[in-house]
């Protein structure tokens, strides 16, 4: 008798503590303590649900209700405790899967915002460009050609230009993607859950954009055989092999993508519905972010590419992981590693630091046209050649006094512009007083740079433009010509950044434009006549393309520039050394996704 109120006894005890196992877990949504879900809370409830089944079996056992062989009243219960032991398996085998390190989760707290920062801005860009892409092939009528239309000459370079275009900042945008869908291992309790919801909508924006530019374009091109054909052959003058467009096709419209965005939506739901997430995102001040996903999502049910039977799949969390990593032609493998490990390793901070570039200032004079590239910022892989950045060297006002300083022809330019013999700085105070308070306001570290940035023109330090790699080249003009050009570049201080690169007009302007308006000829004003070149039908003038201007043309005193310096790079070794001018010459035929020279 004692044994079976004994086991009476056991048995309540034990159908009490489930309910506790699961109160725990509604507990712990309720009150968002910040404890971490896993594995603290919902290892706390396995092992709490695991004694209480526990005990319910041995106080049947000690009641003496339990029976073997046909009558078996136990089955279900050892069914559970089974059906419990593998769950605790498959927890335990998730939570050894999310507490793995990955480059996200390793970030500390400040390379995180300023890897976010980045990377989201980073995003806007690309989606911007890949859309305005697309919509010059639809005003192009692309869309509209016969289906035997046999394209011209014209067409075949606008779909090509536009291809290319179209490809490299896929490849960034995938980079971005690839990085952030390590979401999940941020935990999504109060303790971690900013970085959670922001990892994850930056992902599933740039995910859900590729797929809403691939059903776009490829909306746009199908039903035209020769247009098709056309654009999967080869084009090794932009590094295209063939088959490129059946390999765009499956790799953003294929099922697994498809799966991948619904699985993002309805997490997207989750989030809402169960932490209240588009609150938090207004918070955190990445609303934004959540509304641009919501539009693509929008975007892609109106183009049909979600067919009926993905959207009956299983969404869970884990289809958002990409199983195989995607690697985008032309881009290897280990090269996009590379990139990534240094954006991540390295956010803000460049090979070439402060101390490395300020003793070159000596060798460097008013009017230079100076070019850097910074490996760890993606959007080198959406800009035609290895050099991505151009910008205009200043020096400080007294620098640039001491260097105009006895020369008659100035003197008698600012004489002829402003009726009086001031030194050229206070000249272009007086003509241009909001550039000169940017330039001349300075802190121990001066701006000696003129730059057209995402910001817009703005004057920069040098230790800021250095980069990973840098030079300088200087043309081959008076200084007359190059004071002109100086005083040109301030009058586009505080333009907006031209993220059309269309030099057609100066509303908007973007790096090497600045220094090609800047150096212009004109009435009264010497300079370079530099030709644009046509790229996805519209007349610009990339930096590297700029440079070659120089390497282009043989050395000489009809040269249009001479070389002053080059700082180049090992990224694998982490070092900077000056190279001599052939180096320089022979670097515009570096790849542009090569982040990873020798």
């Amino acid at each position: 008798m004692t044994r079976q109120l004994a086991g009476h006894y056991v048995d309540t005890v034990g159908r009490l503590m489930l309910p506790i196992a699961i109160g725990a877990v509604f507990g712990y949504y309720a009150s968002d303590s910040g404890v971490p879900l896993l594995p603290d809370v919902l290892a706390f409830a396995l092992g709490w649900g695991i004694v209480a089944i526990s005990l319910m079996l041995v106080g049947r056992f000690l009641a003496g209700t339990v029976r073997t062989g046909p009558e078996q009243r136990v089955r279900r219960r050892v069914v559970a405790i089974w059906a419990l032991g593998l769950t605790a398996v498959a927890l335990r085998l998730g939570v050894w899967w999310s507490d793995r390190d990955s480059d996200l989760t390793r970030l500390t707290p400040a390379e995180f915002e300023a890897g976010f920062a980045l990377d989201a801005a980073l995003y806007v860009d690309h989606a911007r460009e890949m859309e305005l892409l697309v919509d010059q092939l639809e005003a192009a009528g692309v869309g509209a050609y016969d289906a035997h239309h046999v394209l011209t000459a014209e067409e075949e370079a606008l779909l090509a230009d536009t291809w290319s275009a179209l490809l490299n900042h896929t490849v960034a945008l995938d980079q971005i993607r690839r990085f952030w869908e390590d979401w999940y291992r941020w935990d999504p309790s109060r303790l971690e859950r900013s970085y959670h919801l922001r990892s994850f909508l930056l992902t599933l924006a740039a995910e859900v954009c590729l797929v809403e530019t691939g059903a776009r374009f490829t909306a746009l091109v199908d039903g035209h055989p020769n247009v098709t054909k056309f654009l999967d052959a080869a084009h090794p003058e932009h590094g295209l092999p063939a088959g490129t467009l059946e390999y765009y096709r499956r790799e953003l419209l294929g099922t697994r993508d498809q799966a991948r965005v619904m699985a993002g939506e309805r997490y997207l739901q989750v989030l809402a519905v169960g932490v209240k997430g588009r609150r938090e995102a207004s918070e955190l001040g990445v609303d934004w972010l959540w509304s641009a996903a919501e539009g693509h999502l929008a975007a892609i049910r109106s183009f049909g590419v979600i067919g009926r039977a993905t959207d009956t799949l299983t969404a869970d969390t884990s289809v958002l992981r990409v199983g195989v990593d995607r690697v985008w032609f032309p881009v290897q493998k280990g090269v996009a590693e590379t990139m990534g490990d240094t954006r991540v390793r390295r956010p803000g901070r460049y090979l070439i630091e402060h101390d490395v570039i300020e003793p070159f200032d000596a060798r460097m004079e008013p009017g230079d046209v100076l070019f850097s590239r910074k490996n760890w910022y993606l959007s080198n892989v959406g800009l035609p050649g290895f050099w991505p950045h151009a910008m205009l060297y200043v020096g400080t006002p007294d620098k640039l006094d001491a260097w105009a300083d006895g020369d008659p022809a100035i003197a008698a330019w600012i004489l002829a512009e402003t009726g009086r013999e001031v030194p050229l700085s206070q000249m272009l105070r007086a003509r241009h007083p909001g550039a000169w308070r940017d330039w001349a306001t300075g802190d121990a570290d001066p701006k000696r740079v003129i730059e057209a940035v995402s910001e817009g023109v703005l004057f920069n330090t040098l230790a800021h433009v250095g980069g990973d790699y840098f030079a300088a080249v200087r043309p081959n003009l008076d200084r007359l010509a190059r004071a002109q050009a100086i005083d040109a570049s301030f009058r586009y201080h505080g333009r907006p950044y031209d993220f059309d690169f269309d030099f057609a007009t100066d509303a908007t302007v973007v790096c090497s434009e600045l220094v090609w308006r800047a150096y212009r000829p004109a009435e009264g004003k010497q300079g370079l006549d530099i030709d644009t070149v046509r790229f996805a039908g519209r007349s610009t003038l990339p930096a590297n393309d700029l440079l070659e201007v120089y390497t282009r043309a043989p050395a000489g005193p009809d040269a249009p520039f001479t070389f002053v310096l080059f700082l180049d790079a090992s990224e694998r070794e982490q070092r900077v050394f000056e190279a001599d001018e052939a180096a320089l010459r022979a670097s515009v035929d570096r790849p542009r996704w090569d982040a990873a020279q020798p």
